[in-house]
């Protein structure tokens, strides 16, 4: 797998232009779930309004940023080509229904690209994982509506195929989940899927072993850190953009530059969270 770093321009370039040389030590890659003005309490912070979703859309493309998809981000990286200034991936997780009737006419109008991911297991019906959240009639996205998006320039990547805690599964099952929207999305789609997110952005090392083995190129979790040059592609952290995000706090979320003590904090943060849900203290949301 290539070990080659992201280049980038300097923060300092004039937004649109590139320039060679420099590795880059930051990628904002953001993370987005529904787009909807209305959510049961449980599922609310992941429910962005969709005037909230415009105004931060705008803020953007006025801004002067360049928004690449995450497989995009990989070929720049391998081929360490410069990518633009003020780059930033928009991700989406899960597939819902709202994607394409309202986040994709707003990135549309903007002319801003995204990344989808989406749970198979529920293409055409309704979020039934999220139960626990009373949103287990929330719809999701249908296959011609994939089609449609993926015909607009958003590149479709998987999200599983039910949505489970996948460090929690045994091989078997960890394998199914993970191979089967592969071949799901690229039958039904007629195009590559090269990208992968982990529910929950729950990931070790086994499942991380077995996404590479399935034949995907990356794949994204948390860590609500920027990406940077030298991280594993298959460990891609993000950035949580929730419901109550305000323009001025995705202005700072883009603008981030963590500490060394903040990156190296993160790997046992993951493994204590670990820990805790497998002692069953913790549930996901």
């Amino acid at each position: 797998m290539s070990d080659h770093r992201f280049t980038t321009t300097s923060a300092a370039t004039t937004p649109g232009t590139s320039q060679g040389g420099g590795v880059l030590q930051r990628l904002p890659i953001l993370m987005y779930h529904s787009i909807s003005p209305a959510a049961a309490p449980g599922f609310s912070r992941f429910a962005m309004h969709p005037g909230d979703f415009a105004a931060q859309m705008a803020f953007l493309a006025d801004g002067g940023y360049q928004t690449l998809t995450v497989t995009e981000a990989m070929a720049a990286r391998d081929r360490r080509r410069p990518l633009p200034a003020r780059s930033v991936v928009l991700t989406f997780d899960d597939g819902f229904a709202d994607f394409h009737t309202t986040a994709l006419p707003i990135l549309r109008e903007h002319g801003l690209r995204a990344t989808l991911y989406v749970t198979t297991g529920y293409v055409g019906g309704a979020g039934r994982w999220l139960a626990d959240c009373d949103e287990q009639d929330r719809r999701m996205i249908g296959w011609s509506q994939l089609r449609e998006a993926a015909a607009e320039g958003v590149e479709i990547g998987a999200h599983s195929h039910t949505h489970p805690q996948l460090d929690r599964l045994d091989t078997p099952g960890l394998a199914s989940e993970i191979r089967r929207p592969k071949v799901l999305l690229e039958d039904r789609l007629g195009l590559a899927v090269n990208s992968f997110a982990y529910p929950f952005g729950y990931w070790d090392n086994t499942t991380r072993r077995a996404v590479g083995a399935a034949g995907y190129d990356s794949a994204c979790g948390v860590d609500d850190l920027p990406a940077r040059g030298c991280e594993n592609r298959l460990a891609l952290p993000r950035m949580t953009v929730n419901a109550d995000t305000s323009v001025e706090q995705l202005r700072q979320l883009l603008d981030l530059r963590p500490s060394r003590c903040a990156v190296a904090a993160v790997p046992l943060r993951r493994g204590l969270w670990r820990a805790a849900r497998r002692l069953s203290l913790v549930h996901p949301q």
